[in-house]
């Protein structure tokens, strides 16, 4: 989606949103999974016009085939294959159509600065003949196509000055059996007041459905048979939006196998309960608490900047992540054990808690647990958050600098964090018999990184790869890698055959980032994975 977010963002910092809203909607419209049809290669100028021999083969393509090959092209140059012929116009009319907002914007439009920031809408001038800019576009080509609508990107408009076509446009979406709508309102600041129409239920054709910076409907005033019977993924993105009404939305789509929260501005209580869910991911949230129970097909719980919260806001209190009946969960993170309570079945994990069959979830293989090492009270409960979790293959740590203190105590607690407090932590099985690999994030070259990773490979038999990604900053020929190497050099390894990896960061700053695409793609066997989004240098030992 980078190419989209460049058209209808680039500018817009300076000239209209605050930083904070720009932040997030650069987040949301960068991750947002690429639509099926693109501009980079348009219809005039692709082939020839002609044939050497002067015949039209494609023309006499099977009109199935002539759909296709339409309902993949950008709006414009679908719509000019209406004038090839009678037969290309009964195409255009029956095809399936991509309409991205995006692609309606001039081509003068691709350029910098003020002038595109003209083309979205906020000067008048004129785009298709109409007087309201890019809003009017997409308002002539809902009424000019009889549907269906394959898929429909509208990311590019101020709703809050458009309320008059939003019901229109749904109601044309509705009516023409849209099948994936990404209804994102490209608000000012984190303070509009948009409401998104409740017409949005009408559209029940829907089997993906995105929304984003909206004030959430009143359900209590929606009748009660709605649903959303084939929706099978959604996206959530900053919505204003009560507790009961997430609940009255997920409680119809009966088929629902994906689910995204980010950036929610109410505090989320999340009960997942289906039977169709097979990934749930929570960002940038206040969580209250997430349970998971009777979720028979939930693959996937993956967690980011899911913080506590009270009264006041974001706060040191802990949320709660439950674990009940989950028999098919295999990818779990980020935990945090400074900031997340943790509880499966009916028991609170603590510092003190040992394996039993009602503290284990046996069915995770890759988990990712985000904590500060040097800091005492959340080490402690490190072994304790492992031990729950005995047939982990795959770990990944995200090393938090103990001097940050945005959640958790703010005392280290008293003791020294040396190798003898991990070996003091008692047996724990999926670092003896099961971890194969394990990926450190943001290595600082503390003592307590250093103990940490010996531990690891002191005790962890199978081991076969350890993975570490410098902070930013520093690369694995400076100070910090050569310690680590000579470090690592001394231990006695468990596994000699084991290999010592060690990564450049690729971020531009201190700390990683989430990448909605990745984590998102159930195809993709490591979603905790960043460095395949961003790329980044490596060095092995």
């Amino acid at each position: 989606m980078e190419d989209i977010a460049d058209l209808l963002l680039c500018g817009l910092d300076f000239f209209m949103m605050g930083e904070t809203m720009l932040s997030f909607t650069q987040s949301a419209f960068t991750n947002l999974p690429h639509p099926p049809a693109t501009t980079a290669a348009p219809l005039s100028g692709a082939v020839p016009a002609r044939a050497p021999d002067g015949v039209d083969r494609i023309s006499r393509l099977p009109a199935v085939v002539l759909r296709d090959i339409v309902s993949r092209l950008p709006v414009k140059d679908a719509a000019r294959t209406a004038v090839l012929s009678k037969r290309w116009r009964r195409v255009w009319r029956t095809t399936p159509l991509v309409l991205v907002d995006a692609h309606l914007l001039p081509s003068g439009s691709i350029g910098t600065g003020r002038r595109r920031f003209s083309l979205l809408g906020n000067d008048p001038r004129d785009l298709f003949g109409g007087p309201r800019g890019l809003a009017d576009a997409v308002s002539k080509v809902l009424a000019a196509h009889p549907g269906p609508f394959r898929c429909v990107y509208l990311l590019g408009t101020a709703m809050e000055t458009h309320r008059d076509e939003l019901e229109l446009w749904l109601q044309h979406l509705a009516a023409k059996a849209v099948q994936e709508l990404f209804f994102m309102n490209r608000a000012r600041t984190m303070d509009n007041k948009a409401h998104l129409p409740a017409m949005l239920f009408r559209c029940t054709s829907l089997t993906k459905l995105y929304i984003g910076f909206w004030w959430f409907p009143e359900t209590a005033s929606i009748t009660r048979t709605i649903a959303f019977p084939y929706l099978r993924e959604l996206g959530l993105f900053s919505l204003v939006m009560m507790v009961e009404d997430l609940t009255f939305l997920l409680n119809r789509c009966p088929v629902l196998e994906k689910l995204l929260i980010d950036g929610s501005r109410v505090p989320v209580c999340l009960r997942v309960r289906s039977n169709s869910l097979r990934l749930v991911e929570v960002c940038q949230c206040l969580a209250a608490e997430i349970t998971v129970a009777n979720a028979s097909r939930l693959e996937r719980l993956l967690l980011w900047e899911a913080w506590g919260w009270d009264a006041v806001g974001i706060s040191n209190m802990p949320s709660k992540i439950k674990i009940g009946h989950a028999p098919k969960l295999r990818f779990l993170g980020f935990l945090v054990p400074g900031m997340h309570k943790l509880e499966i079945g009916n028991t609170v994990i603590k510092a003190e808690t040992m394996a039993s069959p009602n503290t284990t979830v046996p069915s995770v293989q890759m988990l990712a647990l985000q904590v500060k090492l040097g800091t005492r009270i959340e080490a402690r409960m490190l072994p304790s958050f492992l031990r729950c979790f005995p047939n982990v293959e795959t770990l990944y740590i995200q090393s938090e600098n103990d001097d940050y203190k945005f959640w958790g105590p703010q005392s280290t607690g008293t003791g020294k964090l040396n190798l003898k407090f991990w070996k003091e932590a008692g047996p724990i099985e999926c670092v003896e018999n099961h971890i194969k690999k394990m990926v450190l994030r943001e290595f600082r070259g503390t003592r307590s990184e250093l103990d940490f990773l010996k531990f690891i490979a002191e005790h962890a038999k199978v081991l076969e790869k350890i993975v570490i990604v410098l902070t930013h900053g520093h690369s694995p020929s400076d100070a910090i890698g050569t310690n680590l190497r000579t470090n690592m050099a001394s231990a006695n390894w468990a596994n000699a055959c084991c290999e010592l990896m060690i990564f450049q960061s690729p971020f531009h700053s201190e700390g990683s980032v989430w990448c909605y695409l990745a984590a998102f793609d159930l195809s993709n066997p490591e979603p905790f994975d960043v460095s395949k989004c961003i790329g980044g240098k490596c060095q092995s030992h």
